[in-house]
């Protein structure tokens, strides 16, 4: 690791309060082979950072240019010096000049976040469900193998993630696929296979009486029905089964006493438009008219959508949110 990898390192482990490892280290380089550390120094001292990743997210029939914030830190002793001021400054004016159309990031505090143009725009729904509620899914002709990770296991995962409805969340190349998976975390797999061909998979865990779904993305009935089996399938070895997904997962129509289970929408992440220009050329205009204050990027400060002589005035991430929700925007557990 290189040394200066090394002091944004233990900022981070020591502002997460999260121990230093050689996985850790491992995670965190891979990390930097695809974003840009900005980092804030006084007196040739390490004052603060925040990690900017490039991602592409789904929008309609494109793939638009994200920036992932993250890893926003200062030590103690530089809190309140304005260096992340200057540092998110930084970064939506290089992502402005770069056409980045859009900006996400999980906040520690969603007012902090808006006075640089964020606003809340995700949702996640929270299930908590008795383990032998869960639904027991109906046999299939396919079936379903439990997978160690390897390149073979994330290019068929990817292929199926690739194909259903994503507006809004993370296109994952395999760079994206192998960081989570190899360096980040260490879960389970499971797919259902037809014909030699991957249909579906599970992500899940195991965390002391509750089996944790992380992911379930199937491309058929008989995908949904074949993993929602082998989950139930562990009933008489958990408690209750755990899963934090996605708004439009609608489980609870699945089973058979939705009122025993426990259910709660659950703010999720904050979003900004970057370059609106950038955006609208892929979005089109709103059916609604705004004039747009961005106080961070007044480049952005235009009107949109039909002409009229009374534009609603709304910052750059009122509208982002209301633009988000209005088509549908998910985002999954891995983004």
């Amino acid at each position: 690791m290189e040394k200066k990898h090394h002091e944004l390192l233990d900022l981070a482990t020591y502002a997460f309060n999260k121990p230093r490892s050689k996985e850790r280290e491992e995670a965190f380089d891979k990390l930097l082979s695809f974003s840009k550390p900005y980092s804030y120094w006084e007196n040739d001292e390490l004052s603060s950072i925040i990690i900017d990743t490039s991602f592409r997210v789904y929008w309609k029939d494109a793939k638009l240019k994200m920036s992932g914030i993250g890893y926003v830190a200062s030590y103690p002793e530089f809190r309140g010096n304005g260096s992340i001021r200057k540092l998110m400054t930084d970064i939506l004016e290089d992502n402005y000049e770069a056409g980045t159309a859009l900006s996400y990031l999980a906040p520690f505090s969603y007012q902090f976040y808006g006075q640089f143009g964020y606003h809340y725009a995700f949702d996640q729904k929270a299930y908590t469900i008795p383990a032998q509620e869960f639904p027991k899914g109906k046999k299939t002709v396919g079936q379903v193998h439990r997978r160690t990770v390897s390149e073979e296991l994330l290019e068929e995962v990817a292929e199926v993630h690739d194909q259903v409805y994503n507006q809004g969340s993370l296109v994952r190349p395999q760079h994206v696929w192998e960081y989570y998976f190899k360096y980040k975390a260490q879960p389970f797999f499971a797919t259902y296979e037809e014909n030699g061909r991957v249909l579906g998979y599970l992500i899940y865990e195991f965390a002391g009486t509750a089996f944790v779904i992380r992911e379930c993305i199937t491309l058929t009935q008989e995908a949904q029905d074949a993993l929602y089996r082998f989950v139930s399938s562990h009933a008489a070895s958990f408690e209750v089964i755990k899963w934090t997904a996605p708004s439009n997962v609608f489980l609870e129509y699945d089973l058979a006493e939705p009122s025993r289970i426990e259910l709660q929408l659950q703010p999720y992440m904050q979003a900004r438009i970057v370059n609106l220009q950038a955006f609208l050329k892929v979005n089109g205009q709103p059916e609604f008219s705004a004039r747009i204050v961005d106080d961070i990027l007044p480049q952005n400060n235009i009107c949109v959508g039909p002409d009229t002589d009374q534009p609603e005035e709304m910052t750059i991430g009122v509208f982002t949110a209301r633009v988000l929700r209005e088509n549908k925007a998910i985002l999954r557990e891995y983004f």
